[in-house]
């Protein structure tokens, strides 16, 4: 069989070994070929998705944004009219491809934890998980648009590229009208939960998980103390994030706990719930804490009762024991007690006989 050596394989030392093993194991000489064509199907599928995205319909493109999903990697971001494309520049490789129609909803919000101010943006896939990046203060970000218009967004660029979506990607984006932001945790995971205009975020670890305010049936203030509480999100409706994570059965509703709120963040948080309307179920009767007795009186009475009770069953059951030293009337009470009686009626006797003979 003859193989394509020379034309595939640039590399001359190689190319002899694979024909020094040719020679000497001929049977390898089909799987060799099939190697070579399916790298060479490989490069040419590399070149169709170069070709795809230059005759796309480019509405915009931002250039070299830091992601943290689906991927740790610097992307250009593009929109077409029909798609959101995940670029890498470096590599001239389309790396994702996002129908438009596959996404819910967006938000931005402040990146917690910087030291340098930066915004993050996550974007919620229908039925996948979500897109994430980020965009510092610091720095400009290029934009080319489908004109072959190039321009540099400077100031405010979080808000330009929320519009850009909101308007282009018909990704509706939300942004938060005040800062509400507060450290908490799902379970182990540790993370942040934001209160936008439009729902809950919570991020940015995985899960990252986007709670509308049409989805949330109500809420609860729980496990109250000195330091920090626990809020209770009820589900009546469909959530955004990452597909593996599955909420709680409790009662009729769904339910995902988020633990360990300062007790600093509890006012703007009430008051953010209430702004919302949502149903504050916090003293509801099937949360609320049973009722202790405090009828002290009655039941120190009742416990004398029971331990005058307790001493008479004592009493009653009493078995003297068969070691002879013993004194059984140590085991019991109302022996012990005539015998003071008599010894002390003893006593009075006798010192009334002394008191006579004195006398006499």
């Amino acid at each position: 069989m003859e193989i394509r050596l020379d034309s595939s394989i640039e590399d001359v030392e190689l190319r002899q070994s694979v024909k020094d093993l040719v020679a000497t194991h001929p049977d390898s000489a089909n799987v060799i070929e099939r190697l070579i064509s399916y790298y060479e199907n490989k490069d040419n599928g590399k070149q169709a998705k170069r070709r795809k995205l230059d005759q796309n319909n480019q509405v915009f493109r931002l250039s070299d944004l830091s992601f943290g999903s689906p991927a740790r990697k610097k992307y250009d971001l593009i929109i077409t009219s029909s798609h959101l494309i995940l670029y890498n520049a470096k590599l001239e490789t389309i790396e994702s491809q996002y129908s438009l129609d596959e996404f819910a909803l967006g938000a931005c919000v402040p990146t917690p934890e910087k030291t340098n101010k930066s915004f993050t943006f996550v974007l919620f896939l229908k039925n996948e998980d979500c897109i994430v990046f980020n965009t510092q203060d610091k720095g400009d970000i290029k934009m080319e648009q489908a004109s072959n218009q190039s321009q540099t967004l400077t100031a405010d660029k979080h808000k330009e590229i929320a519009q850009l979506l909101t308007t282009y990607a018909r990704i509706p984006i939300s942004l938060p009208s005040q800062d509400i932001s507060v450290a908490a945790y799902l379970k182990a995971k540790d993370g942040y939960l934001f209160f936008l205009p439009t729902g809950i975020l919570f991020g940015f670890k995985k899960p990252t998980l986007f709670f509308p305010l049409s989805s949330l049936a109500g809420n609860a203030f729980t496990s109250i103390t000195q330091r920090t509480f626990d809020l209770v999100l009820s589900l009546k409706g469909p959530i955004y994030g990452n597909s593996g994570f599955k909420a709680i059965k409790e009662g009729e509703h769904e339910t995902v706990e988020f633990s360990m709120i300062s007790q600093e963040e509890f006012g703007p948080i009430d008051g953010y719930i209430k702004k919302a309307g949502i149903n504050d179920q916090s003293m509801s009767e099937e949360r609320r804490a049973p009722i202790k007795n405090n009828n002290t009186d009655e039941q120190n009475a009742t416990d004398k009762e029971n331990a005058k009770e307790e001493d008479s069953e004592e009493d009653e059951n009493f078995e003297p024991s068969d070691n002879d030293d013993e004194d059984p009337l140590e085991y019991d009470t109302d022996a012990e007690e005539e015998e003071n009686d008599d010894t002390s009626a003893q006593i009075d006797k006798e010192e009334e006989q002394d008191m006579l003979d004195e006398s006499d």
